[in-house]
């Protein structure tokens, strides 16, 4: 006797789970949720509920840390991708055979994964495009943080809920590209600082603008950590290209600059007035939370100050500093509050090279 069982993966803020599974029972038999158990490694899954539509059992379990697929290794400082191994039981069913299916979130399917090559450096990236060729529409791009580094591993789409609520958005109110490029990884907490993929990076995103039909006017970059280190980098170095950026706990990365070390503050490096300077024209909306113990909230602050100060559109160059707390239980993920504020999105894609739009 053969059960099927279809686990549902999920992409969350904090990353993705298993989060729920459909039973599909060989003939309609009545249960109820105390005859149907979960464990991984031996340790009991708890259900959040359960329900049961003919022959189907509908289980949900919510967040669950035995559920993740994604474990963080600190000494690479990587997350590593592997499924969980979820046993099902059923004690109506003591010798049937189960065939179980792990189905990944249905977003990551509207993204085509390549790689590109520029003077011998390679980057992997994903991409949605509403497929509209002809009409130029805006392109969003997103860096991701030290922890998706790596090669063709989807981990970009995975690590956070970033690219997932960009999507949801564009989806629904824009016709445009999203571009999710991700840096190789290394044994140092270099990712997009290395010049070689920083290379890279922006000759894909000039392939793609002529390719896709890109509107010149409306391309947007965003990032997260190291991607927002690398956000403000690549605003400042190409202020021409970019219409308008988020950084969310970042700083402005570049060469020949020593890091800031401040103990259980995190790192950072300060902003110089030339950087600044060549971001007077740059609408910006900046998210950090002030606890943050990996990036010093310093980054954005002095930045912030330092861009505003010389800025033609001060009124368009605003912060988010998050009160102690606030982001838990990880104060350095302030971009889970960032790009679930409902304002972020419209905001960013009424800005253009030629003057923000309404809202």
């Amino acid at each position: 006797m053969k059960i099927e069982v279809f686990f549902q993966r999920e992409v969350i803020n904090q990353g993705e789970y298993i989060t729920s599974a459909d039973v599909l029972l060989p003939e309609f038999r009545e249960l109820d949720g105390n005859e149907i158990n979960f464990k991984v490694k031996n340790k009991k899954v708890k259900v959040k509920s359960f329900s049961q539509f003919g022959n189907t059992l509908h289980v949900k379990f919510g967040v669950q840390k035995e559920l993740s697929t994604l474990t963080f290794d600190v000494n690479d400082f990587v997350n590593n991708f592997e499924l969980p191994e979820v046993d099902i039981f059923i004690s109506e069913y003591p010798g049937a055979n189960y065939d179980i299916t792990y189905n990944e979130d249905p977003y990551i399917k509207q993204f085509i994964t390549k790689t590109f090559q520029h003077k011998g450096s390679q980057v992997s990236y994903y991409m949605y495009s509403s497929g509209n060729t002809k009409k130029k529409r805006p392109l969003i791009i997103f860096l991701h943080g030290s922890g998706e580094r790596g090669f063709v591993n989807k981990l970009p789409l995975l690590g956070n809920g970033v690219p997932k609520e960009i999507y949801k958005y564009v989806k629904e109110k824009e016709d445009a590209v999203i571009l999710v490029p991700q840096a190789t990884w290394a044994p140092e907490l270099n990712g997009w600082f290395r010049e070689n993929v920083r290379n890279s990076l922006y000759s894909l995103i000039e392939t793609v603008a002529i390719n896709e039909h890109i509107d010149m006017q409306r391309i947007y970059l965003t990032g997260v950590s190291n991607g927002g280190a690398a956000t403000w980098y690549f605003a400042q170095k190409h202020p021409d290209v970019f219409a308008a950026i988020i950084p969310c706990c970042g700083y402005i990365f570049n060469d020949n600059k020593e890091f800031i070390i401040e103990d259980g503050h995190g790192r950072y490096m300060a902003p110089k007035k030339e950087e600044a300077k060549r971001l007077d024209k740059m609408p910006i909306w900046a998210f950090h939370s002030i606890d943050d113990p990996t990036v010093n909230v310093k980054g954005t602050i002095e930045t912030i100050d330092m861009v505003r100060k010389y800025s033609d559109v001060k009124d368009n160059v605003k912060e988010t500093i998050y009160e102690k707390g606030i982001v838990t239980p990880n104060a350095h993920a302030s971009w889970e509050r960032a790009f679930t504020t409902k304002e972020v999105l419209p905001w960013l894609f009424s800005q253009s090279k030629e003057g923000s739009k309404e809202v």
